[in-house]
């Protein structure tokens, strides 16, 4: 976060703007704030850290422990974004089943992202369509305890397409 305050806020301000963020009643709020500058700001922003997807989850609106659950199963399904909608891990002998945290991760990642490449693959080769991800994926949520994501997981799928999918042209 440190490098995205550097880059985004006055440097009269960056040391309030730390402040801000250390304190647990206010952290949300600067984030939001980092979020709303990152897309003000003109210049190509530093990927040596994702902090930038965590303040651009913070935007939705969710307590803290759900944005920060947002931004684990994003972060898990980075180098993973070829398995998209799979419920099992492994071929042949070796596969199994994954844990109900990660099929979320991958589910919810994998629609939020690529939708229209689901809805594609259910139309025209006969996959499961992607409300039945949807709903593995809430029910996934419920278990491992995180029901408001659950609960809200239409709205975080839409969002993740608005905010992280680049528009076509």
């Amino acid at each position: 976060m440190n490098d995205l305050i550097a880059k985004l806020v006055p440097e009269k301000q960056q040391a309030h703007a730390q402040l801000l963020l250390e304190d647990p009643d206010s952290r949300n709020l600067i984030r939001k704030q980092l979020s709303e500058l990152a897309e003000d700001h003109a210049a190509i922003l530093s990927q040596k850290s994702f902090d930038w997807i965590l303040c651009k989850l913070s935007t939705f609106g969710a307590d803290e422990a759900d944005t920060v659950r947002m931004y684990q199963a994003f972060l898990s399904q980075l180098r993973q974004l070829e398995q998209m909608c799979r419920l099992i891990s492994g071929e042949g002998l070796n596969c199994r089943f994954d844990s109900p945290a990660v099929i979320a991760d991958r589910i919810t990642i994998g629609l939020g992202l690529f939708y229209e490449h689901a809805a594609r693959r259910h139309q025209y080769h006969a996959a499961p369509s992607p409300r039945y991800y949807q709903q593995v994926a809430a029910s996934c949520f419920s278990a491992t305890g995180f029901r408001t994501i659950a609960a809200k997981l239409p709205q975080w799928v839409e969002f993740l397409h608005t905010n992280f999918v680049l528009p076509k042209i």
